[in-house]
């Protein structure tokens, strides 16, 4: 018993290290927007003239919940096509698809510029939401064709033996076999879509449209003269992260599911 607990004292001792890593900066921004003014501060975030807001959630939430969709219909038709039917060029491109994780947004800024202004998109949310869906599939495409070929093809034939077609059998079976799997890059994809910069800033132009990451870089450029602002600076921080925090607590059974799930079938 007492070797047992050797073992694991290492492992808990790492990752509480790693967990104060990253609670910290956090609870130093919720404690610093408290200082001076109390709940003031977050009461003049949220009567900010310049920035609304719930305008902004919403622009957010809208970016990050269609891309979600987007990726997860997406992903999981490609993957079922990859992974159980056979046909010419199948590995030729889904590596090519794979191919495109090495590549970074900063690389492709200039054409995807271009492409988004050629579109008639720019200042848009679709502007955004068109390039995250193609940055964010090909990751989510790998995690859920490595989930999909865990899944016996026997049990497949059996359902095209009785007449089933290819969409039957993606629709009745192979998703009901993968919630966990696709609840994680449903969830992952909204994270990721929430949290990125580089592709808002290329693409949105006016205030109206800003997302959370946009809108935080502004208020920091508009308002740090005094103690007062600085701690407004962090209670917008706090009220910025707030609505992903949540989505992150309420989906993190679906993250971990999703996790054991890909871990024990593979």
């Amino acid at each position: 018993m007492k070797r047992k607990y050797k073992s694991i004292v290492p492992t808990y001792a790492v990752l509480i290290l790693f967990a104060l890593i990253w609670i910290l900066p956090l609870v130093v921004a919720f404690v610093k927007s408290f200082t001076i003014n109390g709940f003031g501060n977050y009461a003049y975030v949220l009567s900010y003239e310049k920035i609304n807001y719930f305008k902004v959630v919403f622009n957010s939430v809208f970016i990050a919940a269609i891309s979600a969709a987007a990726v997860t219909v997406i992903t999981a038709l490609a993957a079922f096509a990859f992974s159980k039917m056979k046909f010419a060029g199948s590995k030729i491109i889904y590596g090519a698809i794979l191919a495109c994780l090495a590549v970074p947004v900063a690389a492709v800024t200039t054409p995807l510029f271009v492409t988004i202004k050629n579109l008639g998109l720019l200042d848009s949310k679709f502007g955004v939401i068109i390039p995250l869906i193609a940055f964010n599939a090909p990751m989510m495409l790998l995690m859920l064709k490595n989930y999909f070929d865990t899944i016996p093809n026997e049990l497949l034939e059996s359902t095209r033996i009785d007449g089933a077609s290819s969409f039957r059998i993606w629709y009745e079976f192979m998703l009901p076999l993968s919630v966990p799997m696709i609840a994680n890059v449903l969830v992952l994809t909204f994270i990721y879509s929430w949290n990125d910069y580089l592709i808002p800033l290329l693409v949105i132009r006016s205030e109206e449209n800003y997302p959370v990451t946009l809108a935080a870089q502004y208020f920091m450029s508009s308002t740090y003269q005094s103690p007062v602002d600085v701690a407004r600076i962090y209670a917008v921080m706090m009220l910025l992260t707030f609505p992903s925090i949540l989505v992150y607590l309420f989906s993190q059974k679906y993250l971990v599911a999703g996790a054991v799930a890909g871990a024990v079938k593979g």
